[in-house]
């Protein structure tokens, strides 16, 4: 068994932001995986594949929000400026789409997409379940382990339910909760900007969007769309049993719905909060660990709060 300072699970964009963070950090994730595994059931979509989620979204940033982080916070400031990975761009010229932008890769000017090549300490594993004692956290897969003394699950939010529960951390009758949206498509006029986040997007993004394709962005794509995304600023709670949820084969389309899921608890306890009771050696980084629902693009705040937890 191997031992690690501080490990962290997930190859998306919590887990490279925690890389950058910490340094002599190893990341274990699914890095030599060939096949494309997307998981999806109810409001829960998953690429596990390396990037994450990051891949396959447009990589949305709202920048009035991400603003006000970096004005409050030097370090993040700080971070941001120094890093020689991503900046932000808008997406548009228009002053009502003035405050949506993406994640753009320094070098190629191109919107970000993360690969293992982003992780410099990097080991393939494939995290099934966990073990806490007093001084660490044991990691175990199928053919591989480690010791770690700290631990960051930088993991996806059904597949963070899918270890606690294999670890014991949580029962079948458990009830898992969650705030999340839903997501509509409407022509560009009379805009109800007090009920719905709007995105301008194309006829190509849009079909991209239906038929499970990554986003990209062209010049000048979005600056005279005649559709838009709405998306709505009223939060949906749901609830469902740990087994529910496992076993559960059923799932909404990823165009329809925002997968946007914040404020996971497990018995009406915030879930970071209820591993905590059990270790503070654990920090979890998903968009399960929001305090609530946002809509529209959160990238902003998992790159915040990850840069401020890990």
């Amino acid at each position: 068994m191997k031992f690690v300072k501080y490990a962290i699970v997930g190859s998306g964009l919590c887990s490279f932001i925690a890389s950058l963070r910490v340094n002599n950090s190893l990341v274990l994730a699914k890095f030599d995986y060939n096949k494309s595994n997307v998981f999806r059931v109810l409001n829960f979509y998953e690429f596990n594949n390396p990037g994450g989620n990051t891949n396959i979204w447009g990589a949305y940033i709202n920048l009035k929000r991400l603003n006000k982080y970096l004005n409050l916070d030097k370090k993040f400031s700080d971070f941001y400026k120094s890093n020689k990975f991503f900046t932000f761009s808008k997406i548009s010229k228009k002053k009502e789409f003035e405050h949506i932008g993406y994640i753009k890769n320094i070098k190629s000017h191109k919107i970000f997409r993360l690969n293992k090549s982003f992780f410099a300490n990097r080991k393939n594993f494939n995290l099934e379940k966990i073990s806490i004692t007093k001084k660490f956290v044991y990691l175990f897969s199928d053919n591989n382990s480690y010791k770690a003394k700290y631990l960051n699950l930088c993991i996806g939010n059904f597949g963070l339910i899918k270890v606690l529960k294999n670890s014991d951390l949580i029962k079948s009758n458990d009830i898992v909760s969650y705030e999340d949206s839903s997501i509509k498509y409407t022509v560009n006029v009379n805009l109800n900007y007090k009920r719905y986040y709007y995105i301008p997007m194309s006829i190509r993004q849009i079909i991209e969007k239906l038929i499970y394709k990554s986003n990209f962005y062209r010049s000048n794509e979005n600056d005279n769309n005649f559709f838009v995304q709405a998306i709505d600023n009223k939060k949906k709670i749901f609830r469902i049993k740990v087994e529910e949820l496992l076993n559960s084969k059923k799932s909404f389309h990823r165009g329809m719905t925002t997968n946007h899921i914040a404020n996971m608890k497990i018995n009406g306890v915030k879930i970071e909060k209820y591993i905590q009771k059990k270790t503070k050696r654990i920090k979890i980084n998903c968009s399960g660990t929001l305090p609530r629902y946002i809509s529209g693009s959160i990238s902003q705040d998992l790159i915040y709060n990850t840069f401020r937890k890990s």
